[in-house]
């Protein structure tokens, strides 16, 4: 039974991206509207989490008005995390993605389209330019969602966090907005293709200003978030 489920999960969540994406690049060259791509993210999370009977509950939604750029920083345990933030977040961020996802069929497109930001993790020098380039985004306008632990946790617990993102915030010069993400690595384990009913809580906390930001290097500002995310997430540190 949980092999033929895991079946129809894959399934769909392949039918439902290829559709969605279509539609929407579709859409926007017909409509000549530039943001619908964004918007359409939201339905196309939304129609994932009906199909997988994921309960969302959002909390502190008031503490990241709609009137500026972020950059948002989250803890990171399941596949499932992009999905909900993206009908979770007030504002539709870009995520900051590596350059291995592209080659995903429909993923590689959605990432263009949508205009998240992709890093060649293995290019240091490359890298950082895409910093560079993402800061001059978001001070554009552009929100980006960044999990600073790098890649997805395998346990109840949160580990180190990267310097990119701070650097980004820094440079960018707007606020890093903490959120604590609870119950996704529940429904969608890393290791596992089933995903299972269930509720997730999304708790968003107020945001780090930029004046406090810009007195700190990112080595001093990483455990004043790293300690908020572990509050809002209500997971402990790694070590």
């Amino acid at each position: 039974m949980q092999t033929l489920r895991s079946f129809v999960n894959f399934l769909f969540f392949g039918l439902w991206t290829a559709f969605m994406v279509s539609l929407a690049v579709t859409l926007g060259v017909l409509t000549r509207d530039p943001g619908l791509f964004r918007r359409m993210q939201r339905h196309w999370a939304s129609g994932l989490c009906r199909f997988w009977g994921v309960e969302l509950q959002v909390f502190g939604a008031e503490h990241m008005p709609s009137d500026r750029s972020y950059v948002v920083m989250s803890n990171h345990l399941s596949y499932v995390d992009i999905v909900v933030l993206f009908i979770a977040l007030p504002v539709i961020p870009g995520f900051l993605a590596k350059r291995e996802l592209t080659r995903v069929p429909f993923l590689g497109q959605a990432l263009r389209s949508g205009g998240h930001v992709v890093i060649d993790r293995n290019k240091h020098a490359s890298a950082m330019q895409t910093i560079n380039d993402a800061a001059e985004q978001v001070r554009d306008g552009k929100t980006v969602l960044i999990f600073p632990e790098g890649t997805r946790g395998d346990s109840a617990t949160i580990g180190s966090f990267k310097k990119g993102g701070f650097h980004l915030a820094k440079s960018a010069q707007v606020p890093i907005l903490p959120v604590g993400i609870r119950g996704a690595r529940d429904i969608f384990p890393r290791g596992s293709i089933l995903v299972r009913p269930g509720k997730i809580e999304v708790h968003i906390g107020e945001s780090f200003a930029p004046e406090l930001i810009a007195d700190r290097t990112p080595g001093e500002m990483i455990p004043m978030v790293r300690e908020r995310v572990m509050e809002l997430s209500a997971m402990p540190s790694r070590s």
